[in-house]
């Protein structure tokens, strides 16, 4: 703890934050470090994400990057990195407030921590956000032409879509391609893999 002018001492997380709005400030004037919990909560401007993910990485030693997700508001969604650095517990959940459409532009992070890439393909796919630079912005977990973005509230699949895939492949493979398709089964011990 170190203490405040006036004799009140600030936590751990507080001086964390401090620092954080310190080295930012330049970036984002208005920049804040709320804390929450364990971690520290910034918000920035998305034209700014990349910036401030540079930063925070590279003046403050935040080189890990443990998860990349999103929250579909009413009015908006929400980006979200959660950085860590090995010199102090405390994570920063970098946010960014996208439009409420349907593919929101935002700019990848796969520049500052390489281990975004695949976790912004599952946000893309399941929530619909267009990773722009990203080196492969394709889907990771539904086929190509999977109709929209499930994690999305306003998402809705059509009866047809399911009933058709079904009728196609049949209930043991609707999920495999055509050239793969049939009964799944257990291999039997010792049988090569």
């Amino acid at each position: 703890m170190e203490e405040q002018s006036g004799g009140s001492q600030l936590s751990a997380v507080e001086v964390v934050g401090s620092q954080i709005v310190g080295a930012l400030r330049d970036l984002v004037p208005d920049v804040t470090a709320e804390p929450t919990g364990a971690y520290l909560e910034v918000v920035v401007p998305t034209e700014q994400l990349e910036a401030v993910a540079r930063t925070l990485r590279d003046r403050l030693g935040y080189a890990y990057l443990s998860m990349v997700t999103a929250v579909d508001w009413p009015d908006r969604i929400e980006v979200i990195y959660l950085a860590f650095s090995l010199d102090h517990p405390h994570g920063v959940l970098l946010k960014s407030n996208l439009p409420r459409e349907e593919l929101p532009d935002c700019p990848t992070l796969t520049t500052v921590w390489p281990g975004a890439e695949f976790q912004e393909r599952e946000v893309y796919d399941l929530m619909g956000i267009n990773f722009v630079g990203h080196p492969d912005m394709s889907r990771i977990l539904t086929e190509d032409d999977f109709p929209g973005h499930p994690l999305r509230k306003d998402f809705d699949l059509e009866p047809d879509y399911v009933l058709m895939r079904h009728l196609r492949y049949g209930a043991e493979g609707q999920f495999a391609p055509p050239d793969q398709a049939g009964p799944i089964r257990a291999l039997d011990p010792g049988e090569d893999r």
